[in-house]
């Protein structure tokens, strides 16, 4: 079937409330699309550098998240050619990503600022800027009386200084603020003021700061920013290939699909590369029937298709420091909780994440109707547990992969999945 007809058909079945995954195996080879943490900062970074195109973002393929980033980049920088006391308005979509590393560039460009969102954005937290504006020079001003997040108005001109965090929120925030401030006028610091959680995004972030000729270093308590060094890098930036995606193909693999990534690269201060350990150490669990634990602090993205793996070995594993997961896209501890559940698989939720009963039997997924719960996260996990299903797994609002990976189904049927009687061989 040809490309252009498989897409045409997909789009079709987006429309629909529910899509279909008949049982079975896959194998080829997939090209993983870019990071999307990386993209992220690289096109943040390369319009701080003068120059937003020298982000090399593959545009046939890029999601939801990217494309608001780019495109809110992209009217920051007319807004900073054409000055105005009034504010410019920022569609984040559904995107936390681009919402807490935006609300800081506003700050440090000077450029008054409305921020809106759709999905469960109006409802994520943004509180914890509300400490660093303070004294800043810029300042947010909620504009809804019901105390949603969104729309945010950010207005005034954030100066270089000295800034504190807590170390254990989301390290959206870390990274924002550090972005911002590599551009502003003179020398800054960021204090931690609790121990630093999901410290691979930040390091990312800073991999990332340093590629563009920013010198960031890191101290005991947080981060320091020389001011001499902004962004200035004049040569193309490749964003590599992404492992919080990669990680799906590479728990089918583990589910005994024939599957073959081609551009991983081996050394990556992405934080989701863990995937390759964390399914070594449970195989090994699954052998001698030990109860596997997994620390989702640093890895919160890895947790619904890690559940998937886990519901498929011989073991109990248990999901724990999962919290924050309660303000993703979904509820995604209740939400991997009640995929599991509906595919048959016995679990529980705990204070702080999930407890499964593994069981590697041939076909350990009954089949069923997963709500998404639209996330991203949930559709591509559910697909993946059809390929060790009894029977169709229906998933519902599977469009919402067009926010992490738009060619998750394209690259499914290419490696002989079928979706609701779609099938490329």
């Amino acid at each position: 079937m040809e490309k252009e007809l498989v897409k045409k058909k997909l789009t079709e079945l987006y429309s629909s409330e529910k899509l279909g995954i008949a049982p079975g195996k896959l194998s080829g080879d997939v090209f993983v699309p870019q990071s999307k943490s990386a993209a992220h900062r690289a096109l943040i970074m390369a319009f701080l550098s003068g120059d937003i195109e020298l982000a090399k973002i593959d545009e046939s393929c890029a999601s939801d998240d990217i494309k608001a980033t780019k495109k809110a980049l992209i009217r920051f920088g007319e807004a900073v050619k054409n000055v105005s006391s009034e504010p410019i308005e920022i569609d984040c979509k559904e995107s936390g990503s681009t919402l807490r590393f935006l609300i800081p560039l506003a700050a440090v460009l000077g450029v008054p600022t409305k921020f809106v969102g759709s999905g469960r954005l109006p409802q994520r937290p943004i509180k914890e800027y509300e400490g660093v504006f303070e004294g800043s020079g810029a300042e947010m001003i909620y504009l809804d009386e019901t105390g949603l997040s969104l729309p945010l108005l950010v207005k005034g001109k954030m100066k270089a200084g000295s800034y504190s965090l807590p170390g254990n929120v989301s390290s959206q925030y870390i990274s924002g603020l550090l972005m911002a401030l590599s551009s502003a006028e003179g020398e800054s610091r960021l204090k931690l003021t609790t121990e630093l959680e999901s410290r691979p995004y930040v390091d990312l972030t800073c991999e990332v700061m340093r590629a563009f000729g920013v010198e960031v270093e890191e101290e005991n308590d947080g981060y320091s920013l020389k001011g001499e060094n902004k962004p200035n890098r004049k040569e193309d930036f490749e964003v590599e290939a992404d492992y919080s995606q990669a990680a799906f193909w590479l728990v089918a693999e583990y589910l005994g699909s024939d599957v073959k990534l081609t551009n991983l690269p081996k050394k990556t201060a992405q934080g989701d590369r863990a995937i390759v350990d964390l399914l070594s150490g449970l195989k090994e669990a699954g052998k001698k029937n030990e109860i596997f634990e997994m620390d989702a602090r640093d890895v919160p993205d890895l947790v619904p298709v890690f559940a998937v793996a886990a519901a498929a070995t011989n073991c109990v594993t248990r999901i724990v420091h999962a919290e924050r997961l309660r303000i993703k896209e979904s509820d995604r501890i209740a939400s991997t909780a009640a995929m599991l559940t509906e595919l048959g698989v016995k679990n529980s939720i705990t204070d702080d994440g999930i407890e499964i009963e593994g069981k590697a039997e041939d076909k350990c997924f009954s089949g069923g109707t997963v709500d998404s719960c639209k996330d991203h996260r949930l559709v591509m996990a559910a697909s993946i547990a059809a390929t060790r299903a009894k029977d169709t797994v229906w998933i519902k609002y599977p469009v919402a992969v067009e926010k992490s990976y738009p060619d998750f189904f394209e690259d499914y049927l290419n490696l002989g999945g079928r979706i609701n009687g779609i099938n490329v061989g």
